[in-house]
């Protein structure tokens, strides 16, 4: 793990970024795509809940977000238009108000607010691709800093060295399109045609031009940050060096065990449009883990906040399981966030095998 270490800070800025004297209201977490910020944003979430500090953490495709210009699809394609008619100011001063807003809201509230991909992300890796000049979105990263000044802001910077790596893993973790979804929208992007971008490898060199951005607007940021190397992808210790940074207590990181794993393991299924969607929950490694839920990753970690509760991790959603009359699991109930992708709020029936039903404790006979 390496802290703040890949870059030429101006000397005594690395004393700065662990200088920590009380709890901030903003705590900022970014990174490219995959790089684990919707992860660690959940598990600071938690651990102020587990201290008694109330907090907020936006992801960042929930719908009614307070920094977004839009708020569905249609509204999303008319920023998009604005940029590709080259009215990138336009979008800029209405996010930079956007900012000042959020600004004014946190200075009166007691809630600590967390965002993931608010700063390098939107808007900023909106920007990027539509071609706006490097200077004017460094431009715009000054103006967000000296606005949230006053919200005693924190940054948390994830980074991977190896950049190609770093894509493959999180493709290969995602499934599905993800890798061509990635490819397309870089090479089909203003600055993507402008460079004749192809492929794979044109893909990671977008990022790395855009990293480039970012590494820069870190260096100069001026209020406490942390960077992390997370491609080793050990958890515990970036959770840790978060903590410690955010001034929480240690003692307060651990995350509760699941009890009585295998009570929860098995089949759920939802009957949808004449179709049946099933999702599977399995053990292992010391993990409870849920495949096929709509909205989530494949086999995404169940963390559990509360007895047959349980969080799903990088996302604001939350399972409970419903016990039936004998004790056994009957339902598993999930409910969240609203997403600009849809709703999740959702009952899935446990399937039974016949082997499962033998073992469960028969109904008494009744006297004749």
């Amino acid at each position: 793990m390496m802290l703040a270490a890949s870059w030429d800070l101006p000397t005594g800025l690395e004393e700065l970024c662990m200088e920590n004297s009380s709890h901030p209201a903003l705590i900022l977490i970014e990174g490219l795509p995959g790089s684990g910020k919707s992860t660690l944003a959940h598990f600071l979430t938690r651990c102020f809940a587990r201290q008694g500090i109330a907090s907020r953490w936006w992801y960042e495709e929930e719908s009614g977000h307070p920094l977004y210009l839009f708020h569905d699809q249609a509204s999303l394609q008319q920023v998009f238009d604005e940029l590709a008619a080259g009215n990138y100011r336009q979008v800029v001063d209405a996010v930079l108000e956007k900012w000042r807003a959020l600004s004014r809201t946190i200075q009166t509230s007691r809630t600590v607010v967390i965002f993931d991909s608010c700063l390098f992300g939107y808007l900023t890796w909106t920007l990027f691709p539509y071609d706006v000049p490097i200077a004017a979105i460094s431009a715009y990263l000054m103006q967000v800093e000296q606005i949230i000044r006053a919200n005693n802001p924190r940054l948390i910077y994830l980074y991977q060295d190896d950049v190609a790596a770093a894509f493959r893993k999180v493709c290969a973790r995602r499934g599905g399109d993800t890798e061509q979804r990635f490819v397309r929208n870089a090479t089909e992007s203003a600055y993507g045609k402008r460079h004749g971008l192809r492929g794979f490898d044109d893909m990671v060199s977008f990022w790395r031009s855009y990293r480039a951005i970012t590494d820069d607007a870190f260096s100069r940021i001026r209020f406490p940050k942390l960077a992390i190397e997370n491609a080793a992808g050990d958890w515990f210790a970036y959770e840790r060096a978060a903590v410690r940074f955010l001034g929480l207590s240690i003692t307060q990181a651990t995350e509760p065990t699941v009890q009585q794993p295998e009570r929860f393991v098995g089949a759920y299924y939802l009957r949808c449009d004449a179709a049946e969607v099933v999702c599977r929950v399995r053990w292992e490694n010391n993990d409870l883990l849920v495949d096929g839920l709509p909205l989530v990753w494949p086999e995404n970690r169940l963390v559990p906040i509360a007895e047959n509760r349980f969080a799903v991790e990088s996302f604001p959603f939350t399972v409970e399981f419903e016990e039936d009359g004998l004790g056994g699991i009957a339902t598993m109930i999930v409910t969240g966030a609203a997403l600009l992708s849809g709703t999740i709020d959702t009952i899935f029936v446990r399937k039974r095998d016949k082997t499962e039903c033998d073992r469960r404790p028969s109904m008494p006979t009744l006297p004749k």
